[in-house]
C-alpha cells in the first residue's frame, strides 16, 4: 500500500466524520482561547463590595468612599449591614466597607474607615490588601484630615488547599458525569435491546444515574479524610454541600446521558459531552470567583446554574453555613435537574423510535 492510498483511505475516513473533526479541531480549541481570556488578570479591578454607613453618616460620607473605593473595585451601596454581610458570605460581594461618620466633615481631623472580608475567600486576600491601600491613599491625598483604613477578617483565614479542598471535588463530580457516565453507558449499547426487554431504557438510564451518583461517595469520603489527615477545617460531607454534589451529578449527568443517546453513541457525541464539560467548569466560578472577571463575564456566571452549586459548596464545607440558609438556592438545583430531564426524556423516546 503506498502512502498516497493510505492518505487517501484517511481522507475518505475523515469526510465521515467531519463533525466530530470540526468539535476536536476547531470548537475545542477555540472554547480553551476563550477559556483563557476569562484569566486577564490576577488582581480584580473592580470586583463588587458592599459600602455601609450608620446612624450618623451623611450623604456626602458615602460619596466621598465610594469615589475612592471606585478607584479598585465596584461600590454597592447597602443600608443594613447584616444585609451586607450575607452578601458578603453568598459571594455577592467580596468586601464590606463601613463608612466612618464626618468623612465628608472639614472639622473633624481624623477617621477610620474598616474593610471586613471573608477569611474563607482565599483568592480575594491579596486583591484586599491592594485595596485598602489604594482607598487609604486616595483619601489621604484628598481629605485635609487622617485617614487610617483597617482591613478585618471574618471567621478565620484559611490556606489555600482548604479553599480548594470543594473546588476539586465539584470538578470530579462534573467530570465523572460528562466523562465516565456516557462511557458506561455506551460500553454497553450492544446489550441494550436485551434490557429493554427486560425493563425499559428509562429505569437503564435512571439506574445508573442513582448508581453512579451513589459511587461518589467513595470520592466524597476520601475527600474528607484527606482534609482531616492534612488538618485542614473543611467539612466535605457537610449537608448543603452533599445537595450541591448530588445536584449537579444528576443534572450533569441527565444531560450527558441525553447526548451520548441523541448522538447514538458516536465520537461526536463523547466529543459534545466534553465540550459541555469544559463549558460547565468554565463558566461556574469554580476556582476564581465571579467577581474576579469582567462585568460582561460576571454576569454570565452569575446565570448558570451550576455557579451556585460551587457556593453552596464552598459555603458548606469551608464556612459551616446550614442548607437553609441557601433554601432558595437549593430549591432552584433541584428544578435544574427536573428540567435537565427533559432532554434525556425526549432523547430516550429518539432513541427507541429509530431503535
Amino acid at each position: 500500500m503506498t502512502l498516497w492510498t493510505v492518505l487517501r483511505k484517511e481522507l475518505a475516513w475523515s469526510r465521515h466524520r467531519v463533525v466530530a473533526l470540526l468539535l476536536i479541531l476547531v470548537l475545542l480549541p477555540a472554547a480553551f482561547a476563550y477559556g483563557a481570556t476569562f484569566f486577564q488578570h490576577v488582581l480584580p479591578t473592580d470586583a463588587p463590595v458592599a459600602v455601609v454607613g450608620g446612624e450618623n453618616v451623611t450623604l456626602g460620607d458615602r460619596e466621598v468612599a465610594t469615589a475612592a473605593l471606585g478607584l479598585f473595585s465596584k461600590p454597592i451601596a447597602y443600608d443594613d449591614r447584616s444585609r451586607a454581610v450575607s452578601a458578603l458570605e453568598r459571594e455577592t460581594v467580596y468586601a464590606v466597607v463601613d463608612v466612618p461618620a464626618g468623612l465628608s466633615d472639614r472639622n473633624v481631623s481624623e477617621v477610620t474607615m474598616t474593610v471586613t472580608i471573608d477569611g474563607d475567600m482565599v483568592p480575594y486576600r491579596e486583591p484586599s490588601g491592594a485595596l485598602t491601600a489604594v482607598v487609604s491613599q486616595s483619601l489621604n491625598d484628598n481629605l485635609e484630615k487622617r485617614i487610617v483604613v483597617e482591613r478585618e477578617t471574618l471567621g478565620q483565614e484559611r490556606r489555600l488547599p482548604a479553599y480548594l479542598l470543594p473546588t476539586f471535588l465539584f470538578i470530579l463530580v462534573a467530570t465523572f458525569a460528562f466523562a465516565y457516565l456516557p462511557y458506561n453507558l455506551a460500553a454497553e449499547e450492544p446489550a441494550l435491546d436485551r434490557l429493554r426487554v427486560e425493563a425499559s431504557l428509562e429505569a437503564v438510564v435512571g439506574g445508573k444515574l442513582l448508581f453512579f451518583g451513589a459511587l461518589l461517595a467513595v470520592p466524597i469520603v476520601v475527600f474528607q479524610a484527606a482534609a482531616w489527615g492534612f488538618g485542614y477545617d473543611a467539612l466535605v460531607v457537610a449537608p448543603g454541600a452533599l445537595v450541591a454534589y448530588a445536584t449537579t451529578f444528576l443534572a450533569c449527568g441527565a444531560v450527558a446521558a441525553a447526548i451520548t443517546l441523541a448522538t447514538r453513541f458516536s465520537t461526536t457525541g463523547r466529543l459534545l459531552n466534553v465540550l459541555v464539560l469544559f463549558g460547565v467548569l468554565a463558566f461556574s466560578g469554580v476556582v476564581y470567583p465571579a467577581g474576579f472577571f469582567s462585568p460582561l463575564r460576571r454576569e454570565v456566571i452569575r446565570r448558570v446554574p451550576t455557579h451556585y452549586a460551587v457556593v453552596l459548596a464552598r459555603g458548606s464545607a469551608l464556612k459551616g453555613h446550614g442548607i437553609e440558609k441557601y433554601a432558595l438556592w437549593v430549591v432552584g438545583l433541584l428544578v435544574l435537574v427536573v428540567v435537565a430531564l427533559v432532554p434525556l426524556k425526549l432523547a430516550i423516546e429518539g432513541y427507541e423510535r429509530h431503535a
